[in-house]
Order: C-alpha cells, then sequence, then structure tokens
C-alpha cells in the first residue's frame, strides 16, 4: 500500500513577511555601530562578507571570537563589490571612502578588507550576538508559519 504524502501549505507570502521583518530589525539593530546609517552597515557587510565567504563552514571560525586574522581575508575589487551591493556608484564609492578614512574598512593593493581588529570592538561583538539571537528568532517563526527545512 502507498501512502500518500499530502503537499504542504503555500506559506511562501507568510514565510517573505517573516524575512522581510527580520531583515529590517537586523538592519536597524546594527545601524547605531554604523552612525544610525543603514546604508553604511549593508555595504560594511558586503565588504566583510566578500572577504570572507571562502572560509564559511571552517569550523576553526565558527566561535564568537574565533575571528578570522587578517592573512585570511580575501581583499576585494570595487566591482566585486558593486556586483554585491548595487547602488549608484557615486553613493558605494562614498560610503567606502568613508569608511576608508574612519579606519573600519582598508585599501590594499589587492582591493578592500576589513581588518580583525575591528571585529574585537565590543560594538561588533554585541552586533554579532543580537544577529545571532533574531536568526534564532527568525527561524523559530518559520518553523511556526510551517516552513520545513528539511527536519525529519
Amino acid at each position: 500500500m502507498t501512502t500518500v504524502t499530502p503537499a504542504p501549505a503555500d506559506n511562501r507570502r507568510a514565510i517573505v513577511r517573516i524575512v522581510g521583518h527580520e531583515m529590517v530589525r537586523i538592519a536597524t539593530a546594527m545601524a547605531p555601530a554604523h552612525n544610525d546609517d543603514i546604508i553604511e552597515y549593508f555595504v560594511f557587510t558586503a565588504i566583510w562578507v566578500l572577504n570572507s565567504q571562502h572560509i564559511i563552514g571552517d569550523e576553526r571560525y565558527a566561535p564568537l571570537r574565533s575571528i578570522p586574522p587578517d592573512a585570511q581575508r580575501r581583499p576585494i575589487s570595487m566591482e566585486e563589490l558593486r556586483r554585491t551591493a548595487p547602488m549608484p556608484d557615486h553613493i558605494l564609492t562614498a560610503y567606502v571612502e568613508k569608511m576608508v578614512a574612519n579606519g573600519i574598512v582598508e585599501r590594499k593593493p589587492a582591493g578592500l578588507v576589513v581588518p580583525s581588529a575591528v571585529f574585537t570592538q565590543p560594538g561588533m561583538v554585541d552586533g554579532a550576538n543580537d544577529l545571532y539571537s533574531r536568526m534564532v528568532g527568525m527561524v523559530t517563526a518559520m518553523r511556526n508559519a510551517g516552513f520545513s527545512f528539511g527536519d525529519a
């Protein structure tokens, strides 16, 4: 006898609302570390994500205080940043220049890098904890809305 599994309910709109809500909450929570400027937060995040995307899954850098050293960060070009953070070039360039002047982004011969020391600042550690808590809340809300992560 074949068991028929019912199709899951279409909960895409609910999930989109949950994710959108959390994206706004995360940006709002992280903006104070960037003088209440969520665009700076977004550009800053795009740079460090690109610097470190190759070490996602590296267990050495999974714990909160196991910050990858500068030698592990891959510099990125402005072109890579433009593809990741599409916005008018004059705006993107102005934000990069401001962050370089403020010392939270370094311009190296090979490209832009957020140095490891930036992530040891108390506001950054607090932000990582806050982001983690928000992600746990988002996953919980998504599960409550019927989203399955492939759990058995």
